[in-house]
């Protein structure tokens, strides 16, 4: 036991132990990206909340035992970060938020900093997760914006929005399962608008209980502002039929960079023009949603 007690007292052991914080920074990181570019869709909640908790629980405890290690030091002033981050883009999510809040704080608190930093940091951190909260509380609630249609219209130029709670899950998947088709129906006072979107199945990632569904970078290929049979079917592997129309996914997500900007303009007004309102009568559009 003396033999053991020495061992785990060793600065050069807790050294090495503390590089494993790293592992949960690039952890946490991926899980940041993941929520913010794609659609979670979880086969056991509650196997998957245990083994997430466990994880969390694992690192948090080895980044407690080694908190005055320097890389822990710096794991601990990363991590709080990539919370605030998780919570923006994973909002109302709480199942994936908290654990790592919980560690985050802990850490932060109780890592070889010294007290000024921590009560610099602490405030700072403090503010800006009130803030931030409160102002995509307000974004969300009063204006219908999420961090979503910002990115979109950012990175794309491209003004459309994805409520995730209007998804079927009642994919049409290509033959060899690269894309996928996917409706979401947004029900209206007078009706219900479908809206058909082609996604790169081929870029999920599957861990144990969990899928996450590649949406960032779809694109919308109907939408129809009533009941209708549209009749999508995939008649290859790249080629999708969808309400006489014949298009080829490859060349619909292929993306175009434009050569200048007179040809960006040129581009966003002939869309404009071509991209007609939701009416009685179908419309096809090849925007890139988010």
């Amino acid at each position: 036991m003396d033999k053991v007690l020495k061992i785990l007292k060793n600065r050069w052991f807790l050294l090495g132990v503390s590089f494993l914080s790293f592992i949960y920074v690039v952890l946490l990181g991926k899980i940041v990206v993941n929520t913010f570019s794609c659609y979670l869709e979880i086969s056991n909640f509650s196997a998957m909340m245990v083994l997430y908790i466990f994880i969390n629980f694992i690192f948090g405890t080895l980044m407690f035992f080694t908190r005055k290690q320097i890389p822990t030091i710096i794991a601990a002033l990363i991590i709080p970060i990539e919370s605030f981050f998780l919570m923006i883009v994973g909002f109302g999510q709480w199942y994936l938020i908290i654990p790592p809040v919980i560690v985050s704080a802990v850490i932060f608190l109780s890592c070889g900093v010294g007290e000024a930093c921590k009560t610099v940091m602490g405030t700072l951190l403090l503010i800006m997760f009130v803030v931030g909260a409160l102002v995509y509380n307000i974004m969300t609630s009063y204006f219908g914006i999420n961090v979503y249609y910002v990115a979109t219209n950012l990175f794309t130029n491209q003004d459309q929005d994805i409520d995730f709670s209007t998804r079927s899950k009642d994919y049409l998947v290509s033959s060899d399962g690269s894309y996928r088709l996917v409706r979401y129906i947004d029900k209206k006072n007078d009706g219900e608008v479908i809206s058909y979107y082609v996604e790169e199945a081929f870029k999920d990632e599957e861990y144990p209980f969990v899928v996450y569904r590649k949406v960032f970078g779809c694109k919308r290929v109907l939408v129809t502002a009533y009941k209708r049979d549209v009749s999508p079917k995939w008649i290859s592997d790249t080629k999708l039929s969808i309400d006489g129309m014949t298009i080829d996914v490859v060349e619909l997500l292929k993306k175009k960079e434009p050569e200048n900007d007179t040809d960006t303009t040129t581009a966003q007004t002939s869309q404009a023009r071509t991209t007609p309102a939701i009416s009685n009568t179908p419309s096809v559009s090849s925007d890139t949603a988010g």
